[in-house]
């Protein structure tokens, strides 16, 4: 992101960036405009009228930041999901499932386990 003093202290998608932009945007399901316009800018709604105020690159950084964490984290959540229903045993059956993570610490099984850890075991395994 850099800046464009033509948006009020607003920022742009450096260039260049744009296919990454409309890739992220195709995958999301909305146009790349919309998409664009939602991490460089900010709208304010007034009883009276709608203003939309350019982010600073600062700003829009952590607005696409915000974006990835939340995504990543409700595509986790729905591959856990996903995972516990179907590794739930039925009625008739008394056997009970688990993933476990195993690096180079150990074996750890946590009641619950967090994005942020697997995060951190996967990064602790990249880096040896």
């Amino acid at each position: 992101l850099e800046s464009d003093s033509a948006i009020m202290d607003g920022s742009i998608v450096q260039d260049g960036a744009d296919r990454h932009l409309a890739a992220a945007a195709d995958l999301l399901g909305v146009a790349s405009e919309e998409l664009e316009q939602a991490l460089t800018t900010r709208t304010i709604v007034a009883p009276d009228s709608t203003y939309r105020k350019g982010l600073s690159p600062s700003d829009a950084g952590k607005a696409r930041d915000a974006l990835a964490k939340t995504m990543y984290t409700k595509l986790f959540n729905w591959v856990v999901e996903a995972i516990n229903r179907n590794m739930n045993a039925g009625p008739e059956e008394t056997y009970d499932l688990s993933i476990g993570i195993l690096d180079i610490y150990g074996f750890e099984s946590f009641k619950t386990n967090s994005f942020e850890q697997l995060c951190i075991n996967l990064a602790n395994e990249h880096l040896q």
